[in-house]
């Protein structure tokens, strides 16, 4: 920089100025003079300063005299410190002259004062000559002289305006050379260069930088600062002064070069006024570079041998008999400690750069003892020099702020740095993961920075290593110095000569420092930037030698600063950087397998931090075995001498997994545990999904019996032996499997849910969200498609979800909070998506009692039986008594679930809808009439136990040809509409008879002649022993007719028997020709033979329906007396159309929560609405990947067919049903605007939630934003995508069409799109409305935003509130019709889920909240924010975080309430509101009644 200029450090060094004639007198002649003349001259000064009288002296040859003396007192011993202090009075009182003169100054001082005040300059040099055989007293009375002189100077330079060239340039080297006699020397204990150390430079740099700005420093005079520096470096105060301007004109330059928006380093106050308010821009830009290069290579620090090579230091060496040689004294010691501050200053400028805000604060004082004591634990050292704490020599805390730790770069440059305190207050600053943020988006590229910083950082970061042997040999042939922008930043730390450092770890914490600083800089690389091939083999040079984890080689501090700083290192699209891998993983293995360090860590990093950091590396690793396979990775330490020793990246797959789970087991902080359980999640997917598209299947060797896991795992061994570590008597090891169990999604399944539900129940179900985060791991692991499935694991599984279950709900009462509940809610969730997704488990009759018994827990409170040996206690006779409502809401789910879903997911209709799609209106289109149910409809309406509301439709339908009692019944109840059939029908259906009822006759059986055995048998009235029975008298009391036959009736009595016989003859005879006739009649006779029945075609099925199962009691009927509650049975009033609306709107509140993801595209640079909706429309404008991305979230269905949620209220759960659809003007080639919501969207559905994705396009911003649409506005249909991916098998599931329907159409997977609902209404088409208004809506208004990223620098200006408007659902009732412009809505419960598609395939994620409310729950799994997700899992696992955050959203909400809890309520309203109060015999009577055809 100064190479044609000449130094004058020598001019300087030899400079005669300060000598007086009196010094060629001898010593005591010197001495009177000087002591009388400065006594008297100061005496007539004082009493010529109080009468504001003139000087004496008048002439120029007097002053100069005068000052002969003068100089000479300057330089007495310090015995004569009242003649000195005279001097420094005099010459104080004389500098005057240059500001406002005072009328003791002598006349020709006034009149042209520069001359005058570069002599008294140099005289005053004397002042600051060390006096060898002073006392400490002495030397601090001389200190309180020099800062006299100091702050006399200081106000002549800022205050004056009159200074000439000469004079400046007289000043600075006057300041250059009283540095240079103080500071030069070996530092000694109480000399008085200890004392002004400080407040000497602090002058020094602040007059310059003053000069600067009045009168720019000639180049000589810069190479004198810059040449003179080199010997002062053993003093902490140049270091601390050196940062001090450093910082100051950074912040300066960095507002000058990025604008007032970039975030700013923040300065204290004292150290801002160290530059010039009028300073220029290109001053302060020449300034900054110059200063930031005066002390040359700070890396000189950590070699003793350079800083002790100067004169003073071999002087001492010589003249001194305890020090020996110069780099042995005792001053230096303090080498490391200087080191690292000068390390730490330039991490600042480096942060700066990076766009990491920072601020400093004057009150926190620089102690890095603390830090560099654990580097000097084996070195005696000597602490600080006694500093003086005032408010003039307060040290930069930024030098002991979190150089680390990042601030936001919006909106909290206030924020006040962690530091560490001095090691008296025992206090240190700790640094945290949660405070980073991102780098700025405009910050300059990694190159210029490190041109900048390189040569410091990379030497630095070698500091005491010493190099292998194929790394020295290269260096030693390739010796770059020429690379970087000062010629003089060698590589000595590469070089071979450097091999003979010693490892001792003297200078680790400056190392340290340095390391995390590149590590910030490589992790800042923007998308698609490039660095210098040089830079990249320097810094994995470098890491890997940080990296190091052998006894002997490591180094705490750097390890730990390398991996707390590399967080983003795989992330940011690095060339090469998988060579790292092996060595980051032996450093994840030696921190995530321990509780404890077994390595020294940097004071300020806690271990949790650390833990941290090393989770965010694991969780860009995972997917890099079964993404790279067979690919093999470099050894670093390749060379033409030494084979190579590659490793493939699929052999790093079990280690990888291995150290997750032992990460897993070993971690106690919740927000550590919730990302590796995502981590889980997402290797149990990535895993499964290759090897069912690779269509492996592989047996497993062995099952496991349910002895073989225990939960107790109190007792952990962990043995470290050979850098490996097992954990013999932990749960999930207790599974008799093989390790290499883990190669397979079967083992790892198996091992993945015992891990977490063993952790689960021992440690983590006291805390909320690492429970939520293992419930929704669980949920995730049921959906996981397993061959062989892994039955005996499932049944364990749902098995620990009953138990925890179980134990919550029997916490004590104070124990029980909404937290508590809310994760009982969750298990219940759970439990009921494993039920679902596994039904084979409820055909065991032990998981099915576990599962009905936990059942009965959630909504009563207690168990039948605590115990197999207890006596079961009835339903009846227990009281309810749930933990709370939701608890039992969540419960009722479950049961219901089992009965309605389990093993019959999806319905016949699809999973688009858990409801009959039949209703009233579809209905009577196949019954006999025509009435529709506005006018009077024939359907009969129940409602029982006040919960469901029951349609009796007594007609037929059309297609029935039997003519038998049926009824269809429309069940709506709290979990959906069911549709059912019921006839009363004389032999039930089989297969192999046909469907008719047999109601015509059957026919009689033929005759059959042989009638057996004829026994003529003589029937008697009484037995014949009657007729041997003696008669009694009694039995003779009633006379024969014999008896009493007279003379006058014996006449009649003849006549009446003959009458008798008469009959007997006649009846013989008409039975003998009736016996003839029946001979000759053929058989069977028709007027004889009995015939059935004429067939009723008329019936009260209704009244059959409610009797025959038991609704019709009299005790059903009875209105209680004590209650409000309407009596079990309920007849509804539907004479009026205002029960058809309130059963529609019913209809319209879904059994299942449904949710919204709104998927957008962003390329680099687009920061406008317009701009990012815009690029959709066509499919060249959107990467490859974002197509199969969007395909592998759901499957593509049209608005106008689709029952199910469809991301706005206007179009969801409703069919339009048009006569044809016109399939002739799709669009094709679009980017995923065809899923716009207008015509067609992505959707996807399980058995408790439901989800449209979204891809709003131009059209859909103009809809929402506009009241009024035109039909230009509205665009074509669009194209149907291929999958292209063969393991994605997500297709559009069955629906059902009635029979009658089915004729006329055919099924198409993407029809056409629907008109717009404004437009519809005056269209052909007949819609028949599901869809309910948004007052019904209730919890949480939560917004999921996926954001596809070309330029992941981009996400910090992602227009989010500008884009609110297209996320509209209809549910915020934020929408207004009648707006003619964007409405922004407040960024609240916004999550955005920002994708980045990797150079090497991979997709980074970045997830953000804008919350401003206070919230318990963080951030749903499996997704962590900077995960590295693969290709085949990231629709799977964006769609698992999508659905996971609003579940969260809604536990934590306090207005949410279930989807059959709100069907329940409006039930009940729909109830109130159409009860017909009717008595006993007035409900019988309406019974009976028709109702209209």
């Amino acid at each position: 920089m100064y190479s044609e200029w000449a130094s004058l450090q020598e001019e300087i060094q030899c400079d005669k100025g300060n000598q007086s004639v009196l010094h060629k007198f001898p010593a005591q002649v010197g001495r009177d003079v000087a002591c009388s003349v400065v006594r008297h001259i100061s005496g007539n000064l004082s009493i010529a300063a109080a009468n504001d009288e003139p000087s004496s002296l008048q002439d120029d040859k007097d002053i100069k005299w005068t000052m002969e003396v003068l100089c000479y007192g300057l330089g007495l011993p310090l015995n004569e410190h009242d003649t000195i202090n005279d001097c420094v009075k005099v010459y104080c009182e004389w500098l005057t002259a240059l500001i406002v003169p005072r009328p003791c100054v002598p006349r020709p001082i006034v009149d042209d004062p520069n001359p005058y005040a570069q002599d008294m300059l140099h005289h005053l040099l004397n002042l600051f000559k060390p006096r060898p055989a002073a006392g400490v007293d002495l030397v601090k009375r001389q200190a309180l002289l020099c800062h006299r002189v100091l702050r006399a100077i200081e106000g002549v330079a800022k205050e004056s305006n009159i200074l000439t060239r000469a004079t400046w340039e007289a000043l600075l080297k006057f300041l250059l050379a009283a540095n240079d006699s103080l500071l030069s020397p070996p530092t000694e204990k109480d000399d008085i260069g200890d004392h002004l150390c400080e407040r000497v430079l602090s002058v020094l740099f602040g007059i310059w930088m003053l000069a600067c700005s009045k009168c720019f420093p000639s180049p000589s005079l810069w190479k004198t600062f810059r040449n003179m520096c080199q010997f002062w470096r053993h003093h902490e105060a140049l270091v601390i002064q050196w940062h001090k301007i450093n910082h100051a004109l950074t912040s300066r330059i960095i507002r000058m070069m990025y604008g007032p928006e970039y975030p700013e380093l923040l300065v204290g106050e004292e150290d801002s006024q160290v530059i010039p308010p009028d300073t220029s821009n290109e001053c302060i830009t020449q300034s900054w570079f110059r200063f930031l290069h005066i002390i040359q290579n700070p890396v000189d620090l950590c070699r003793p041998d350079t800083i002790s090579k100067t004169q003073r230091f071999l002087q001492y060496a010589l003249t001194s008999e305890a020090v020996i040689d110069p780099s042995h004294h005792e001053c230096l010691l303090k080498l490391p400690i200087i080191f690292f501050k000068a390390m730490r200053g330039v991490s600042v400028m480096v942060n700066a750069f990076l766009g990491v805000p920072q601020s400093v604060k004057e009150e926190n004082l620089m102690a890095a003892g603390l830090i560099i004591s654990t580097a000097l634990s084996a070195t005696p050292s000597t602490p600080p020099g006694q500093r003086k704490t005032t408010k003039a020599n307060l040290p930069m805390s930024v030098l002991t702020s979190t150089l680390t730790s990042k601030g936001s770069s919006k909106g909290s440059q206030n924020a006040t740095p962690k530091t560490a305190a001095p090691p008296i207050s025992s206090s240190v600053g700790r640094l945290s993961l949660g405070s980073r943020f991102p780098f700025a988006p405009t910050r300059p590229s990694c190159n210029s920075v490190l041109h900048l910083f390189g040569a410091w950082l990379f030497d630095a970061s070698l500091a005491g290593v010493k190099l292998h042997a194929a790394h020295a040999t290269k260096h030693k042939n390739q010796r770059r110095t020429s690379s970087f922008i000062e010629s003089k930043h060698s590589s000595t730390s590469a070089d071979p000569s450097d091999t003979s450092l010693s490892s001792d770890n003297t200078y680790e914490a400056g190392r340290a420092e340095a390391c995390g600083a590149l590590c910030r800089i490589f992790c800042a690389h923007k998308t698609r930037e490039d660095i210098l091939p040089v830079y990249y083999s320097r810094f994995y040079l470098i890491m890997y030698y940080g990296l190091q984890t052998e006894e002997g080689f490591i180094s705490g501090q750097v390890l730990s600063n390398i991996l707390f700083n590399s967080c983003d290192l795989l992330r940011v699209d690095l060339a090469g950087v998988q060579i790292l891998v092996p060595y980051i993983l032996n450093a994840l293995e030696l921190v995530l397998t321990k509780t404890q360090p077994d390595f020294k860590l940097c004071e300020q990093i806690p271990y949790v931090e650390l833990r941290k950091a090393c989770v965010h590396l694991l969780l860009s690793m995972l997917c890099l075995p079964l993404h790279f396979k067979d690919l093999q990775i470099k050894d670093i330490l390749s060379s033409p001498e030494t084979p190579d020793h590659c490793l493939s990246f699929i052999s790093l797959k079990t280690r990888i997994i291995d150290l997750l789970q032992k990460a897993l087991f070993n971690e106690t902080d919740s927000g550590n545990t919730q990302m590796l359980l995502g981590g889980l999640m997402l290797v149990v997917q990535d895993l499964a999904t290759c090897e069912e598209a690779e269509q492996l299947t592989l047996q497993p060797q062995q099952d496991v019996s349910d002895g073989d896991i225990q939960a107790d795992v109190s007792q952990t061994s962990t043995s470290t032996s050979s850098g490996e570590s097992s954990y013999h008597d932990a749960s999930y090891h207790r599974l008799h499997s093989q390790p290499r169990d883990l190669d397979t999604a079967y083992g790892l399944f198996g091992h993945a849910t015992s891990l977490v539900c063993t952790r689960l129940m021992a440690s983590w179900k006291s805390e909320l969200n690492t429970a939520l985060a293992a419930m929704e791991l669980l949920a995730g692991l049921a959906k996981v498609s397993i061959k062989p499935p892994n039955a005996m694991m499932c049944k364990r599984t749902v098995k620990w979800i009953c138990d925890f279950i179980v134990f919550q709900c029997s916490r004590p009462a104070p124990s029980h909070s909404r937290d508590l509940h809310s994760m009982i809610v969750a298990a219940f969730k759970c439990l009921q998506l494993w039920l679902v997704e596994h039904s084979s488990l409820l055909y065991d009759k032990e998981c099915l009692h576990n599962v009905l018994e936990v059942v009965e827990l959630g909504i009563s409170g207690s168990k039948s039986q605590n115990r197999a040996s207890d006596p079961p206690k009835f339903k009846g006779d227990k009281q309810l008594m749930p933990a709370s409502m939701r608890v039992k809401d969540a419960a009722e789910a479950v049961l219901t679930c089992i009965i309605d879903q389990v093993g019959a997911f999806p319905p016949p209709c699809g999973p688009e809808s858990l409801f009959s799609l039949l209703d009233e209106r579809s209905l009577l289109k196949y019954a006999k009439g025509s009435a529709l149910p506005e006018h009077g409809s024939p359907f009969r309406y129940f409602a029982i136990d006040n919960s469901i509301i029951i349609g009796l439709l007594e007609q037929p339908l059309g297609n029935v040809e039997d003519p038998l009692p049926m009824v269809t019944s429309l069940i709506r109840g709290p979990f959906g509409r069911h549709a059912w059939t019921m006839q009363l029908r004389h032999s039930p259906r089989a297969q192999k008879i046909s469907s008719q009822a047999h109601l015509s006759d059957p026919g009689r059986p033929i005759p059959d002649g042989d009638v057996g055995i004829h026994h003529n048998v003589q029937h008697r009235y009484f037995p014949e022993s009657v007729d041997r029975i003696p008669l009694t008298q009694a039995d003779k009391s009633i006379p024969p007719m014999e008896s009493l036959v007279t003379e006058s009736n014996k006449e009649e009595l003849d006549q009446l028997k003959a009458l008798i016989e008469q009959q007997i003859v006649f009846e013989a005879d008409v039975s003998n020709r009736a016996r003839k006739a029946r001979e000759k009649t053929l058989f069977p006779d028709p007027q004889t033979e009995c015939k059935p029945p004429r067939v009723t075609h008329e019936y009260q099925t209704a009244r059959l329906f409610l009797s025959h199962y038991g609704f019709l009691s009299l005790e059903a009927l009875k209105e209680p007396s004590t209650s409000s509650v309407p009596p079990a049975l309920v007849m509804l009033d539907n004479s009026s159309g205002g029960l058809c609306a309130d059963l529609e709107a019913l209809d319209g509140v879904p059994s299942r929560d449904n949710d919204t993801v709104h998927i957008f595209y962003a390329k680099p640079g687009q920061k406008t609405p317009q701009e990012i909706l815009s690029n959709v429309t066509t499919q060249s404008r959107v990467q490859p990947q974002f197509l199969e991305f969007l395909h592998s979230l759901g499957w593509p269905v049209d608005v106008r067919r689709h029952a199910g949620w469809t991301g706005h209220i206007s179009t969801s759960w409703r069919i339009m049903e048009t006569e044809d659809f016109d399939d002739d003007d799709y669009q094709t080639g679009t980017g995923g605007s065809v899923y716009d919501g207008r015509q067609q969207v992505l959707y996807w559905a399980d058995v408790s939630s439901e989800m449209a994705f979204v891809v709003p396009s131009p059209e859909t911003f103009k809809l929402r934003t506009v009241s009024v649409v035109s039909d230009a506005d509205k665009s074509p249909t669009s194209d149907r995508f291929s999958m292209n991916e063969p393991h994605i098998q997500l297709t559009k599931p069955k629906s059902l069409v009635l029979e009658a329907e089915k004729a006329g159409r055919q099924d198409r997977e993407s029809p056409g799109s629907p008109p717009e609902a404004a437009v519809a209404s005056g269209n052909q088409a007949r819609t028949r409305r599901l869809g309910r208004q948004p007052t019904s809506m209730f919890g949480p208004d939560t917004k999921v935003f996926a954001v596809w990223l070309e330029n992941f620098e981009d996400h910090e200006n992602f227009p989010t509130g500008d884009l609110l408007s297209v996320a509209s659902t209809g549910q915020d009732q934020q929408c207004s019709s009648s707006s003619s412009s964007v409405q922004k809505v407040p960024e609240k419960d916004i999550f955005i889920l920002f994708i980045h598609a990797l150079q090497n395939g991979l997709f980074r994620i970045h997830l953000q909240l804008q919350d401003k409310g206070h919230t318990k729950m963080s951030m749903a799994i499996p997704l962590v924010d900077g995960m590295l997700v693969s290709r085949r899992t990231l629709g799977t696992l964006v769609r698992q975080t999508a659905i996971n955050i609003c579940r969260r959203k809604r536990l934590e909400s306090e207005s949410y309430q279930p989807p059959h809890v709100r069907r329940k309520l409006k039930i009940q309203e729909v109830v109130n509101k159409y009860r017909s109060s009717l008595t006993e015999a007035e409900f019988y009577t309406a019974l009976f009644q028709d109702t209209p055809k």
